[in-house]
């Protein structure tokens, strides 16, 4: 699954638990011409979060994610969403450069 919108928030990184799990966090709104946007707020953990270097907050991005749901540990019957990315794209504005694994690629011979 993907989706494409503007960076509104950018978090901190922050690390998790005993075993100090990366995890940062973006917000995005739609690119809509509606009065009341929604936004999504994706989690990058671990060496994802590098993706986010060069994003800035107002740029177009296109995040491809992965999303489960949780049973909460100590409130049995209640669910919540874990929304996370796994790749990102620069959208329209965006002067993020190409990632390492595009470059490596920019040698082909066609």
């Amino acid at each position: 699954m993907q989706y494409t919108g503007t960076v509104r928030f950018i978090g901190p990184k922050e690390e998790i638990g005993a075993n100090a799990l990366v995890k940062q966090t973006v917000v995005l709104e739609e690119d809509t011409d509606r009065e009341f946007k929604w936004g999504l707020a994706v989690d990058f953990f671990k060496d994802k979060t590098e993706l986010l270097n060069g994003v800035k907050v107002g740029d177009m991005i296109t995040v491809h994610l992965n999303t489960r749901v949780n049973e909460s540990k100590t409130q049995p019957g209640r669910f919540f969403n874990s929304i996370t990315a796994w790749r990102l794209e620069a959208g329209q504005g965006s002067e993020k450069p190409a990632s390492k694994k595009s470059e490596a690629n920019d040698d082909l011979p066609f």
